[in-house]
């Protein structure tokens, strides 16, 4: 596992010589910051570079082969302006799953309301529904089979914000998010963890859950507002 202090404490040192006053925001996301990271995981770093370029791009990446790891390194940059003018829907999910590490985010963000919350839930929703039924006609069933465990990990964030608009809470965890939510949404929950590849078995078990879950998500999100 990677040393996650030491890991941002190069990284921030290293982009304040390259950026100077030009690096506005470090913040964590993902696995390592819910407690969950394996091994496997990466780190999730989203970076807020005034006036960002493409130049500044092939930069970090010079910075991330430098402090090493950079086949872990993940997230995405984001230039002040660009920030300031980001689609609203995801604003509230941004809020909830970053920490601050260098500058503090809740300054460059734009306003967002309950409102777009609950559009973002229904468009995260639709697109769920969507990608689940087209492949599962259109593609074949190794396909399938293959691809539903990474459809399970987007689910996790779609329950997040769906439980934070029912019950006001932000379950920053699974485990905590486990402790909000119903037992049908604990049993999808568990899902997120199944092994990849799933065995013809348990990918029928899983698919036929995941698209009862969506069709019934689709009724609590009617009743948000």
């Amino acid at each position: 596992m990677i040393d996650l202090d030491a890991y941002l404490e190069s990284l921030i040192a290293e982009c304040r010589a390259a950026f100077g006053g030009r690096l506005l925001y470090v913040g964590l996301q993902g696995s390592y910051l819910r407690g969950e990271a394996t091994e496997d995981s990466d780190v999730d770093i989203m970076l807020l570079i005034d006036r960002l370029t493409a130049q500044d791009l092939d930069e970090y990446r010079t910075i991330l082969d430098r402090i090493g790891n950079a086949e872990k390194s993940c997230g995405f940059l984001c230039g002040r302006d660009e920030m300031a003018r980001w689609n609203p829907l995801e604003i509230r999910h941004l809020r909830h799953t970053t920490k601050d590490f260098f500058g503090a985010l809740e300054n460059y963000l734009p306003d967002a309301s309950r409102a777009d919350e609950i559009n973002f839930v229904k468009l995260s929703l639709g697109n769920l529904y969507h990608e689940l039924c087209h492949r599962y006609v259109h593609a074949d069933r190794e396909t399938n089979r293959r691809k539903l465990c990474r459809t399970l990990k987007g689910l996790f964030f779609l329950m997040q914000d769906l439980c934070c608009l029912e019950t006001g809470t932000f379950a920053a965890t699974k485990r905590e998010l486990s402790e909000l939510v119903s037992e049908e949404d604990r049993a999808v929950l568990r899902l997120t963890e199944t092994p990849d590849p799933l065995t013809p078995a348990d990918f029928d078990r899983a698919f036929r859950q995941v698209f009862d879950w969506c069709q019934n998500a689709f009724v609590r999100a009617s009743h948000l507002g």
